[in-house]
């Protein structure tokens, strides 16, 4: 069930909707209150925000809503961090040409303004991967990591948080596959190249292949994700919204061995089993009872009033019990 990239039908947006849109995703996100197990909402509203046209002062056109997510595509974002990137240096040397009594041409005034407010700006990196040792148990000879992974999904095209809780064995410390050095963590370069490859899909299928991995013992995989969102530029399927309507999805799923029973609360997305064939499911069925965990899925909305009747209407037709925040 990895998925593979695909093209995405894409949508212009500039102009006066470009300001509103932006305007109105960012506060969407902010209501959300999200917990530490989704991506920062206040990083994505400050990467939505410069997007807009007052922000980058005409110094680009517009973007593109992927119309499967109803978010900006993963291009538009990139250039706002390789902007803020060198955005430093391209203020220093215009402000001292200024002081040098050397007037701006309209284009450069326009791109000194627009890179004044990258600098001002608190970006966190698209992508991060941090790794905290939680404890240290000498009669086992094994360690505990937190593991937070933050990402764009080039699949999904969403922004999405990994949070692992995992043990290792010393004696796995030559597979290098994490490393310690006295109360600190260390990531290897195979560490990384397993949470690219393993972290594609939800949390359930990171949990089945990352509890493979010899001397490694998962507790928890959860995955937070920021989208997709149903907007005026890309309409919600029948009978979910009303016109001119915002309705951002928060969905979280959750892989842990302190569960339980498996337990969906989303009306969007099944467990991962129910996917799978006659013949498959039972041999899924028993790797889970094997590494020990369970499956929680659920998912939060925010929207505006006039999306909220008939979003609550159609979440009491699924018989799920989604939080609804309203702006």
């Amino acid at each position: 069930m990895l998925h593979a990239p695909r093209a995405h039908p894409l949508r212009p947006l500039s102009g006066q909707d470009l300001e509103g849109y932006c305007a109105c995703v960012s506060r969407l996100v902010l209501a959300g209150r999200l917990n530490h197990w989704f991506p920062d909402p206040y990083g994505f509203a400050e990467y939505v925000r410069l997007l807009a046209p007052s922000a980058r002062q005409g110094v680009y056109d517009g973007v593109h809503l992927d119309l499967t997510t109803g978010l900006p595509i993963l291009k538009d974002f990139v250039m706002v961090r390789a902007d803020r990137d060198v955005a430093k240096d391209f203020v220093e040397q215009n402000e001292a040409r200024l002081a040098a009594g050397r007037s701006p041409t309209p284009k450069v005034a326009a791109k000194l303004a627009y890179n004044r407010r990258l600098l001002a700006a608190d970006l966190p990196p698209l992508t991060r991967l941090q790794v905290k040792l939680r404890r240290i148990d000498p009669a086992r000879s094994a360690a505990s990591f937190e593991v937070v992974f933050d990402k764009i999904d080039t699949a999904e095209m969403v922004f999405v948080r990994y949070t692992l809780l995992l043990e290792q064995e010393d004696r796995s410390w030559g597979s290098a596959f994490l490393e310690r050095s006295g109360d600190y963590s260390l990531q290897t370069a195979a560490f990384r190249e397993k949470m690219e490859k393993f972290t594609q899909d939800d949390s359930e299928i990171a949990f089945l292949l990352l509890g493979k991995l010899e001397g490694v013992r998962l507790e928890e995989v959860t995955r937070g994700r920021i989208g997709p969102l149903w907007s005026p530029f890309s309409s919600a399927p029948e009978g979910w919204s009303s016109p001119n309507a915002f309705i951002l999805h928060l969905p979280l799923d959750r892989a842990s061995t302190d569960l339980s029973d498996d337990r969906d609360n989303d009306p969007f997305e099944d467990l991962y089993r129910q996917f799978l064939s006659p013949y498959s499911r039972p041999l899924v069925a028993e790797e889970a009872l094997r590494l020990g965990y369970r499956v929680h899925k659920d998912r939060k909305f925010v929207c505006t009033r006039e999306a909220e009747p008939a979003l609550r209407s159609k979440l009491r037709e699924a018989r799920t019990q989604n939080m609804v925040y309203t702006i």
